[in-house]
């Protein structure tokens, strides 16, 4: 049986994001640790945390003819168990939400609240900010806080990342991004920034499946979303649905690649045939073409080729793929003078 792989912040990230809220709650405004009464705290219904059961439903219980009865009764269930938890221990890591009107509205801490009206809590410590942060600041706050649990789903995760880049994006007026950006931004490493990336543009297939919890790894669907085929794109999807690891995925691809290599390269007339023809390869992992283009860019003969790819989103296949093929052309025009 593999182990199953969690998603893990190491201690050096861990700090660097304690920073960065501490940053992030600065500029937002000043906050204070209070006891609330629960009666006065609601949900976001914007959270990135995507819960199916309510308040509601905490508050009156679950109505069986919902159509979405299995689901809350799978989410009541956990939140039983935290219940449980802050019934002995109490909340160990007060909530964080800001004064809207006479009520609170929830930055952080959806299932404590719930868990804490479970357990017959009628009070619960909160961060209260002042003011409500800005929508970055906002969704900065939460990706940090969402970081640390291990039971979101794919598709909450990239719906975090999502509303992180749709309002950097609108806070700084731009439409610029890739994945060292998004590095910067979150404190993920440089690989898990490109697999968000290719993910948050995957064809409908493969964000349905995400969306329907068909397909839960990130690695897995980074990996579904760079194949160009259709027909092959289809087959690892499927297999992926079915249980098949991420190293029985990368099998199945270079399988299938060499087998439609095989059929599209013509019959050989003879034994030892000369090679004519160098084969670059591929790779899933575009930042390797960005590595290979900067390498040559910097040569002083081929530094007055670097505004042809200045404006190339190294996060995006097709234009890597362009330009590694811009590459080739230019050496070749260069080696031939």
């Amino acid at each position: 049986m593999t182990k199953r792989k969690r998603f893990g912040v190491s201690q050096a990230l861990t700090r660097g994001l304690s920073e960065t809220i501490h940053v992030v709650e600065n500029n937002a405004g000043i906050f204070r640790n209070v006891i609330l009464p629960l009666s006065r705290i609601e949900l976001d219904p914007d959270n990135p945390r995507k819960l199916t059961i309510s308040l509601a439903d905490v508050q009156n219980g679950l109505d069986k003819n919902d159509v979405a009865y299995e689901r809350k009764s799978a989410e009541l269930e956990k939140l039983r168990e935290l219940a449980n938890t802050i019934e002995s221990s109490g909340i160990i890591n007060p909530i964080v939400v800001y004064k809207r009107g006479e009520t609170y509205r929830v930055v952080a801490g959806e299932r404590r609240c719930l868990a804490s009206i479970l357990a017959g809590k009628n009070e619960i410590e909160a961060r209260v900010f002042n003011e409500k942060p800005k929508g970055f600041e906002l969704k900065l706050i939460q990706w940090i806080e969402n970081t640390a649990r291990e039971d979101l789903t794919l598709e909450e995760r990239i719906g975090n990342i999502r509303d992180i880049i749709q309002e950097y994006q609108l806070q700084h007026n731009t439409d610029d991004l890739s994945a060292t950006l998004l590095k910067t931004i979150t404190g993920l490493s440089l690989p898990q920034a490109s697999y968000y990336l290719a993910v948050l543009n995957a064809p409908h297939d493969l964000k349905r499946a995400i969306e329907n919890g068909k397909i839960g790894s990130l690695d897995k669907a980074a990996i579904i979303a760079g194949i160009g085929s259709d027909e092959l794109r289809n087959q690892a999807l499927q297999a992926c649905i079915e249980g098949c690891s991420l190293k029985e995925l990368r099998q199945i691809i270079a399988k299938e690649k060499q087998a439609h290599k095989k059929q599209a390269m013509p019959p050989k007339s003879k034994r030892g045939r000369v090679v004519t023809r160098v084969n670059m390869g591929f790779t899933l992992n575009t930042m390797v073409v960005h590595s290979i283009v900067a390498a040559v860019l910097m040569q002083p003969d081929f530094k007055k080729y670097a505004d042809i790819f200045s404006r190339v989103k190294w996060d995006q296949y097709d234009q890597a793929a362009r330009a590694f093929q811009k590459l080739i052309e230019i050496l070749e025009h260069e080696t031939v003078r």
